[in-house]
């Protein structure tokens, strides 16, 4: 799949890019007093994400042009599109919803849902995948951090 390999790669090394350039330097922040900068760990994963969406790219593009392949194809699938985006449309809607009641408590729904739609259907792993991260949470912020978000 040199197509998926070349595009993927693109799109990973765009946004390590606008991870160094936008993302970081205006939201890692500063601080003096640090021994290590609060922009240092996001820019090495940012570096990381560059050079490995430009070797995957690299080895697409040059598969491509062995076989003679085209990086666009006029016959684009619908159905695969669609089955492609509607996760990323379930977490838009989740986010929205999010922003009228408490994250912690519908973070569970919102993982049991997407697995259930995935197609999990063993309960056991829906209910350990989608309450033991929220119950991490509810920890580490109420009773480790004394922040008391939720």
């Amino acid at each position: 799949m040199p197509r998926s390999d070349f595009w993927s790669g693109l799109a990973v090394a765009a946004f390590g890019l606008l991870a160094l350039f936008w993302m970081i330097p205006n939201y890692a922040g500063s601080n003096p007093f640090a021994q290590m900068p609060p922009g240092l760990v996001p820019s090495i994963g940012a570096w990381a994400m560059v050079i490995c969406g430009v070797i995957i790219a690299a080895k697409g593009l040059i598969q491509m042009l062995r076989e003679g392949a085209m990086p666009l194809s006029a016959d684009l699938h619908w159905d695969a599109v669609g089955w492609a985006a509607w996760p990323f449309a379930y977490v838009a809607v989740a986010i929205w919803f999010m922003s009228f009641i408490k994250l912690t408590w519908f973070g569970a729904f919102l993982i049991g849902g997407m697995l259930f739609l995935l197609g999990e259907r063993r309960w056991w792993m829906i209910l350990g995948c989608s309450v033991v991260p929220v119950v991490l949470l509810y920890i580490l912020s109420v009773y480790l951090m004394r922040v008391g978000v939720v």
